[in-house]
């Protein structure tokens, strides 16, 4: 049976590409194809960065789409949870963020929760890491784009990744530990990278489906939810210390009360 997994996660809408080569240019790993005027992306050296889908004037780069599974998944058996990134609060005027979580809950979610949670425990581990290797680079492995960069095109630097999984994989972890392993999480954040991280063997079982920002949008959209008329409400879970500046610059640091210049 075909899976959403199956589809490739970046992709050219054939019919809109009109041989401008902007993607080709742009792209950092060179995954673009030109073939009888036609650019198409190779699978196995895009990183999923989004660039391309960015700078194609005429709208002919999309990633896959992931609603129906998400949707799916809400109907069947067990608790659903839904991670939320924390860039959430730059996307949604201020009068909608405390709104966000009771339309989500509008969706059907169980649970309903910040990724930050588990940065809080990511930025800690990391730091312990820094601490006992205090001679060698370390480069953070929240961002997939950049560990699938460095495992594919930077392999001698594998070494320098250090060895503690995102806050999406953590949080997805504390989730199930929490919920049962029977549960199912769906993760909302604003990167296409984070749909190729679902997908990785050893992360198996931890995230069933990544959405980005534009997917929930979408969705409110089908479902008829206009967070300017829902009430405000507290997400289920609140994340330690500064755990939700964890994606800005200097964000890892702050949220484990380090000096900026040990991690940055």
């Amino acid at each position: 049976m075909a899976t959403h997994t199956d589809n490739p996660t970046v992709f050219t809408h054939r019919a809109r590409c009109q041989d401008c080569y902007r993607c080709l240019r742009v792209c950092p790993v060179k995954a673009i194809r030109m073939r009888d005027g036609q650019a198409s992306v190779v699978e196995e050296r895009c990183i999923a960065c989004g660039t391309c889908i960015r700078a194609c004037p005429q709208h002919a780069k999309g990633y896959r789409n992931d609603l129906e599974h998400a949707l799916a998944l809400l109907q069947g058996a067990g608790p659903v949870a839904v991670s939320v990134a924390p860039s959430f609060a730059g996307l949604l005027d201020p009068a909608l963020r405390r709104r966000l979580p009771s339309g989500l809950r509008k969706l059907g979610f169980a649970h309903v929760a910040e990724t930050s949670v588990g940065a809080y425990p990511v930025a800690l581990a990391t730091a312990d890491h820094v601490r006992r290797h205090p001679q060698r680079a370390h480069l953070c492995t929240a961002c997939p784009a950049v560990v699938h960069y460095v495992e594919r095109y930077r392999p001698e630097d594998v070494g320098l990744l250090v060895p503690v999984a995102s806050p999406m994989i953590a949080h997805a972890e504390l989730l199930r530990r929490r919920l049962g392993r029977d549960a199912k999480v769906v993760f909302v954040g604003p990167c296409v990278a984070k749909k190729l991280e679902a997908q990785r063997t050893e992360y198996e079982g931890l995230v069933d489906c990544a959405l980005t920002f534009e997917e929930l949008h979408e969705w409110f959209g089908r479902a008829g939810v206009d967070l300017a008329t829902m009430e405000e409400s507290d997400f289920d879970d609140a994340p330690a210390g500064d755990a939700r500046f964890f994606p800005i610059a200097g964000g890892l640091a702050r949220t484990a009360s380090l000096e900026t210049d040990l991690l940055g």
